[in-house]
């Protein structure tokens, strides 16, 4: 089952009984109005028993009756909340679809009802000139039960949601909202204390922080407020903010979205080097085995995007390739490019098996329960986060800078013996991951709540990223012209010309001797800011 996806803009009104809806035709930018007949809803709300998706303020529904009757899960939005519908199904098991874009917040928990919802709804649609519906206005009458607390309530409200035809820019229709809303509450109507239904069922105002209070952040609720100068809180609240968008790009991994996996493998990665850095802090014996699962899940989404940057590549080369030469090699096109990405879609199989695995599940428990409690760290013995900080960085940067391999050394990775080029890219790599490491430590030193440092500190982290990005242009080059060998000579014992081989594993050398040149610039200016 697909989704359908869609932004819903509304606002709610309690209203008393007996109050009658008024003459809505004179709102601004509406040219008459059509009222429906009425008819009948029937929601059921689930969540875990921790209430994992009311804390990340999402609803997750199966809705029977009305023209959009089916599972529905609703996502908090920049603007009103972003709604994903599927069709509905028999019985009330979620489908899995369903679950995929929360599975990270749900992960193996058990999904049962929370809350059951009867309403007769009453439409009147606002119409343009063009009899496009501007605004929906419903006339609820609501029963409610709160199938965990046990109560039973009852209300009427008016709600107030923007059609098709509302207004382009947000400006424009929050204008049309609040020139609706003065009529509505000229009426009798006053503005809900609570924002949805759900939440109105359970006898709160709200989701999110208003839900529960497990301790947990689940998908970007704080738990641990950073204290000015204290290190270990300050480390946690960072940690808790990776772990966050580690959650947010979950779903878009999940689906492969574009640059999701990249963006996924770098926030495991931070994630990495904020623990190793800080070890010391938070206790090795409990973030060693952390750093250990978030390799393996590192090395799941490099499987997927190392064959991702290779196709392209290949894609881009061969592209410059055949305009040049004004030919197609389509049989080239096919080895080069094809194959890789059914390698590359074989590799996004199994990641997605592992992110719907138990021991992802336990990482993401684990990781939370860091974030939220810290370490066992005698309180007594309390570190200053800026010299905390300044002293993790310093390590890292001389590790970078020891790593490091000179102009001549890394010359040596055209050698024509094979060892001793397998050994200049061994050396390189790990020169490029010393300096991503250093990146991603002044990052978190000087960004967002692990953010007590600046200056020195950011620029480190960007000269860093300069020697991390020319020595990743060498290994891409250096591992395509290692593929086109291997490939060239399977296409030469096909019987296949292989001549665009040779011309691509010329300019890959080309590439990969110019990203060495870069790569000796970028070195230099960091030593010389390492100072």
């Amino acid at each position: 089952m697909s989704a359908a996806v869609q932004t819903e803009i509304e606002r709610k009104y309690t209203v008393e009984e007996g109050t009658v809806l008024p003459d809505l035709a004179g709102v601004p930018g509406v040219a008459r109005v059509q009222a429906e007949e009425p008819f009948g809803l029937e929601a059921v709300y689930f969540d875990t028993e921790g209430l994992d998706l009311a804390r990340a303020r999402i609803a997750l529904r199966r809705r029977v009756g009305g023209a959009d009757e089916g599972w529905h899960l609703k996502l908090p939005a920049d603007e009103g909340r972003t709604e994903m519908q599927w069709p509905l199904t028999a019985g009330e098991t979620v489908p899995d679809e369903v679950l995929e874009p929360v599975r990270a917040l749900v992960r193996d928990r058990a999904l049962t009802p929370l809350a059951r919802i009867a309403t007769t709804r009453t439409i009147t649609e606002l119409l343009d000139q063009d009899g496009g519906v501007v605004v929906e206005v419903a006339d609820d009458q609501v029963a409610a039960s709160d199938v965990r607390g046990g109560e039973v309530r009852a209300w009427r409200e008016w709600e107030a949601e923007l059609g098709p035809a509302a207004p382009a820019t947000r400006a424009e229709r929050e204008r049309l909202l609040d020139d609706l809303e003065a009529v509505l509450r000229e009426a009798g109507a006053t503005v809900s204390p609570s924002v949805s239904k759900l939440a109105q069922a359970l006898g709160r105002t709200g989701l999110g922080a208003d839900a529960a209070s497990t301790g947990r952040s689940h998908g970007g609720e704080p738990t641990v407020e950073a204290r000015p100068g204290d290190a270990e809180t300050v480390v946690l609240a960072g940690v808790q903010e990776l772990v966050a968008a580690l959650l947010a790009i979950d779903p878009a991994a999940r689906r492969d979205e574009p640059d999701a996996v990249h963006r996924m493998r770098t926030t495991v990665r931070r994630l990495r080097t904020v623990l190793a850095t800080h070890r010391s802090l938070l206790g090795r014996e409990r973030v060693d085995p952390l750093r250990e699962q978030l390799s393996r899940l590192g090395g799941r989404l490099g499987d997927v995007r190392d064959l991702e940057v290779r196709a392209g590549w290949a894609g881009e080369a061969l592209d410059a390739y055949e305009v040049e030469r004004g030919v197609t090699d389509e049989a080239a096109r096919r080895h080069l490019v094809g194959e890789l990405l059914e390698e590359r879609s074989g590799a996004l199989e199994r990641l997605r098996d592992a992110l719907t695995a138990e021991p992802y599940f336990r990482l993401l428990d684990d990781l939370e329960d860091l974030a939220a409690h810290g370490s066992a760290h005698d309180p007594h013995d309390a570190r200053d986060a800026r010299r905390e900080e300044r002293a993790a960085l310093r390590k890292a940067a001389r590790r970078a800078l020891s790593r490091t391999v000179s102009a001549e050394e890394a010359a040596r990775a055209a050698s024509e013996s094979p060892t001793e080029t397998a050994a200049t890219l061994g050396r390189l790599h790990e020169s490029r991951k010393a300096a991503r490491k250093l990146r991603h430590a002044a990052e978190f030193a000087t960004e967002g709540a692990g953010g007590v440092l600046g200056g020195k500190a950011s620029k480190l982290g960007r000269l860093a990223e300069g020697l991390q990005d020319a020595l990743g242009e060498h290994r891409d080059a250096a591992l395509f012209a290692e593929h086109l060998l291997l490939t060239a000579g399977r296409a030469h014992a096909a019987g296949e010309d292989t001549f665009a081989y040779g011309v691509l594993y010329q300019r890959a050398l080309d590439q990969a001797e110019h990203a060495l040149v870069a790569a000796d610039r970028a070195r230099r200016a960091l030593a010389r800011a390492a100072r």
